[in-house]
């Protein structure tokens, strides 16, 4: 106790934190034949926090990461609260989209993930027009059906590396690779930034939130490598 009361509150700062509970209004079985349950922890803008997100199947954690990498997604919601609508048939029904991803400009899209299979098998396309017809005003104003279709590996497994970069947190490299990428005028190898900076790995990591963050262009749908090529990002240059 004599050492808990002498503790600075930069001290306090320091202490591990674990990440907070997600906010999914619908939790599923630790073990369950229908479902793979899993989380990704993740800090969106809107809350400055880590937190679990979690997904019922590989799909969902692929879309839940991507959605993650979007440089204008303010916050992410899974397993939002259900929803009601009328179907095909006329019959009242309830729907819970996977994801509500809420942007930096105040749209809000509610997101749907289905293998293709089952969205051909159940004529879910419909089901989804219907939904989207009865939203509730202020849910969302769009609605987006992702399947693998929609989900290139490359980017996902970008988008997963980002992620785990984004938990290296290092403000010192972040902004001394900002400060390169301002000075420049045309495409550049990431590898250039790399040796310039003179931080090594951590400089990589930080070209690589860059890209994200829309200070740099690359194609996210090709392994992001010490190789790739970069440019300024509209509006940074």
């Amino acid at each position: 106790m004599a050492m808990a009361n002498t503790m600075t509150k930069d001290d306090d700062d320091d202490f591990y934190r674990p990440p907070s509970q997600t906010v999914a209004g619908l939790m599923f079985p630790a073990r369950s034949k229908q479902t793979v349950r899993g989380f990704t922890l993740a800090m969106t803008p809107a809350e400055q926090r880590w937190r679990q997100i979690i997904s019922a199947s590989q799909g969902e954690r692929e879309t839940c990461l991507l959605s993650l990498a979007m440089p204008d997604l303010w916050n992410l919601i899974d397993q939002p609260k259900p929803v009601s609508f009328v179907d095909v048939d006329g019959r009242q029904r309830t729907h819970r989209f996977d994801y509500l991803a809420v942007f930096k400009n105040g749209r809000r899209v509610a997101i749907a993930v289905k293998p293709s299979e089952r969205v051909e098998r159940l004529n879910f396309k419909a089901t989804l027009q219907a939904i989207k017809r009865d939203l509730p005003i202020g849910f969302a104003e769009q609605v987006a059906l992702v399947t693998e279709r929609e989900r290139h590996k490359v980017e996902v497994r970008n988008a997963e590396l980002l992620n785990f970069f984004r938990r290296c947190s290092d403000e010192e490299a972040d902004n001394i690779v900002v400060d390169l990428i301002n000075g420049l005028f045309g495409e550049v190898p990431i590898s250039d930034l790399v040796e310039k900076s003179g931080l090594g790995a951590r400089a990589f990591r930080a070209t690589f939130r860059a890209i994200y963050a829309g200070r740099l262009n690359a194609n996210t749908r090709e392994h992001i490598s010490i190789n790739s090529i970069v440019a300024p990002g509209k509006g940074w240059a």
